[in-house]
């Protein structure tokens, strides 16, 4: 059974490094379980499977045996753009972000053999942003990015405590690498060519943080939950930097290339260096309570509360002094209201759904092609069946962001001469399937 477990875990860890995704506001992806998702991730106070890991550790106290659960969330993201009219000799530009699935998972072990002292161990990914847009080589916001990638995994053990009978608290601990990727361009100023392309990649160190869980079920309807991530530093040493000169030959663009690559590093054509860097990540709490108004009918609501103004901006460190750059982002705290609510259709089947307003941390000024982020409503549905031993899971969730122009008082507001001024609309699908097993 051991081995078993392992494998499941591992398999989900490999399958970790591909995921991607920008569809919460900030780069948060809250969905870690099936059932959760189709609960609108309203779940701190039910916490009832193995992502409970994530939503409320607390909750392991009041699972029984031992279970594994594996999730796999399958998200469409979906970025457009329409850029503000300001010349009349030509179109405004348009722009759209490619056609993308990436696969989400979580995996989760528990164990509780009815004492005190309750275990688990999960690894998910809860932050991940991916924006690539297509046709890179015309796009109008490339000078800011054409392709951006941030992947967040983390791995957490954790143990929860029964101190009563209707009382149980909790300590994991957070251990995440975080991988980072940037691409764009920059731009000959007369012709408009693409001159100069920039590329960095990198991965964190290991970070380790505590995360806490409180549950509390004064009876057989009621419950309680509070779950608290703590916020994280992923710090960036030896990251790659590369510059290539890739103006058209004898073009306006490739002799702009190679003036500014001899100004900045001393070499017309390419360039490779090290670098170094600090992403914030924010700190996490959700309030839950959950009601059981019948014996077939069951509702929850958590009020979440991000600390994303930990995530102020993105310096990025090298060598040479020029090329030192400062992505700046003032992101501000931000609040979600989740709701859901499940319904007993038979003994084994169960159908669930949930809404979610989500609100963005992001100051117009930051709104970019990096991450255009806005304020949104999610929807979800979903079924649970239960055969013996096995718990299958099932769900969707649609997550309809608003339109959001960085323009005020008809001048633009953007942050940077790099961020194309017009109107940014997200939206995303996702897919959730999941399968637990009780030992």
């Amino acid at each position: 059974m051991r081995k078993r477990i392992v494998i499941a875990a591992s398999v989900a860890l490999l399958s970790l490094t591909g995921a991607v995704a920008a569809h919460a506001t900030g780069f948060s992806i809250y969905e870690a379980g099936t059932r959760a998702t189709a609960l609108g991730c309203a779940f701190t106070a039910t916490a009832d499977d193995g992502s409970a890991i994530f939503y409320n550790p607390a909750g392991l106290s009041f699972l029984s045996g031992t279970r594994a659960d594996l999730n796999i969330m399958p998200i469409q993201p979906n970025f457009k753009f329409a850029e503000a009219q300001t010349m009349a000799s030509r179109d405004a530009a348009t722009g759209q972000s490619a056609d993308n699935t990436f696969p989400v998972p979580g995996a989760f072990v528990t164990h509780n053999d009815g004492g005190k002292f309750a275990f688990g161990f999960g690894v998910y990914a809860p932050y991940g942003l991916g924006v690539e847009w297509q046709q890179p080589d015309t796009w109008t916001g490339r000078q800011a990015n054409h392709d951006v990638g941030i992947q967040t995994v983390y791995l957490t053990p954790a143990v929860s405590y029964l101190a009563t009978e209707k009382l149980a608290v909790s300590l994991g601990l957070d251990v995440a690498s975080q991988h980072l990727v940037l691409n764009r361009y920059s731009l000959d100023p007369t012709s408009g060519g693409n001159a100069v392309h920039q590329d960095i990649e990198g991965r964190s160190n290991l970070n380790v943080t505590p995360s806490l869980g409180i549950m509390y079920r004064p009876d057989e309807k009621l419950s309680f939950g509070l779950m608290y991530h703590h916020k994280k530093t992923m710090k960036y040493e030896d990251g790659d930097l590369v510059l290539e000169n890739v103006g058209a030959a004898g073009s306006a663009a490739e002799t702009f290339g190679t003036n500014l690559m001899n100004a900045l590093v001393g070499d017309p054509d390419r360039y490779e260096a090290t670098i170094d860097s600090e992403l914030n990540l924010p700190w996490l709490l959700s309030l839950g309570a959950s009601y059981r108004f019948s014996p077939r009918f069951r509702a929850e609501v958590n009020y979440v509360r991000f600390g994303w103004s930990e995530f102020d901006a993105l310096d990025l460190n090298t060598d040479v002094a020029a090329l030192n750059q400062t992505l700046h982002f003032g992101y501000e705290d931000s609040w979600q209201l989740r709701a859901g609510a499940e319904f007993a259709a038979t003994e084994k089947l169960n159908l669930m759904a949930g809404y979610v307003r989500d609100t963005t941390p992001q100051p117009l000024e930051s709104m970019s092609p990096i991450l255009p982020d806005s304020d949104r409503n999610d929807y979800s549905l979903g079924a649970s069946y239960k055969h013996g031993k096995w718990d299958f899971n099932l769900a969707y969730m649609a997550v309809i962001g608003e339109e959001r122009t960085n323009i005020e008082n008809g001048a633009s507001v953007a942050g940077s001469a790099t961020y194309p001024t017009g109107t940014y609309a997200a939206n995303a699908n996702i897919y959730a399937l999941g399968v637990g097993y009780r030992f």
